[in-house]
């Protein structure tokens, strides 16, 4: 069942509970119009880029950029409404388009795992046309379920399992944030800051289409059977207090940040 590849399994299991919640929020925070030229920084396998595409419709662009050549792959396999998408191979801290390219830059879920923020903020601002919009959102700190899974994942799995999730909520400080865009240049920063509830698959599915879909693929591929089943039980042992009529609930802090270019 979860025997696809990590991006393969993310854009299947990780993107309709909760990249796609997030990707509304960090689109709707763009205010996108009609004609919009739009980029998607660190787009994954695209779900953002393919909710701008339903907003700026035919007259507008969607460009979307990630490092990971896998996620891109299944980006393509991907059908939008609206303009067709182009898709580039690239890091944020280097983006390859011209200056003031573009009316608005999205990133759902990427600033955390950017090497050099600061750099990637001073390239989301150069591609923007003077006045255009930056949107990011990130998610923090660790909710409770997530803590009761780094547990189980740090003891079968190692310590690479702890790294991982506590980079995925390690940008939670809404005036840090707000700081990283104001010394980048960005005017008029908003920053909201509110609980999003997002319900997911009953534990014993769950841990598994989180793994498969992250780099934690490779860990957990490593487990013999009788490992597998034992991390299986621990989990949902775990997670019997986050489980409601038989899915799981969690409420992290969503942070959605938007500025514009001066």
């Amino acid at each position: 069942m979860y025997a696809g590849n990590p991006a393969e399994n993310y854009e299947r299991f990780f993107v309709p509970d909760i990249g796609a919640p997030n990707a509304r929020a960090v689109v709707a925070a763009a205010v996108l119009e009609e004609g919009d030229r739009v980029l998607d920084v660190a787009c994954g396998t695209g779900v953002a880029a393919r909710f701008a595409a339903d907003h700026v419709g035919r007259t507008g662009t969607v460009a979307g950029i990630d490092i990971n050549s896998a996620m891109l792959a299944v980006a393509r396999s991907t059908g939008a409404n609206g303009p067709e998408i182009e898709w580039h191979e690239g890091a944020a801290e280097d983006l390859p388009f011209e200056d003031g390219a573009f009316d608005a830059v999205v990133s759902s879920l990427g600033f955390q795992f950017f090497a050099d923020k600061a750099a990637a903020l001073g390239e989301m601002r150069r591609v923007l046309t003077g006045g255009g919009r930056l949107s990011l959102t990130t998610v923090g700190p660790t909710p409770p379920l997530f803590e009761a899974i780094d547990v189980v994942l740090s003891d079968y799995l190692g310590p690479g399992a702890a790294q991982f999730i506590g980079t995925v909520f390690s940008v939670n400080d809404p005036d840090h944030v707000a700081s990283a865009l104001d010394r980048a240049g960005f005017a008029d920063t908003d920053i909201d800051y509110r609980p999003i509830q997002l319900r997911v698959a009953p534990a014993a599915d769950f841990i598994w289409q989180y793994v498969t879909s992250t780099p934690l693929a490779a860990l957990a591929a490593e487990l013999d059977e009788d490992r597998r089943i034992a991390l299986q039980h621990a989990i949902v042992e775990r997670c019997e207090p986050f489980t409601d009529r038989g899915s799981l609930v969690m409420e992290p802090n969503l942070l959605v940040a938007s500025g514009r270019r001066s």
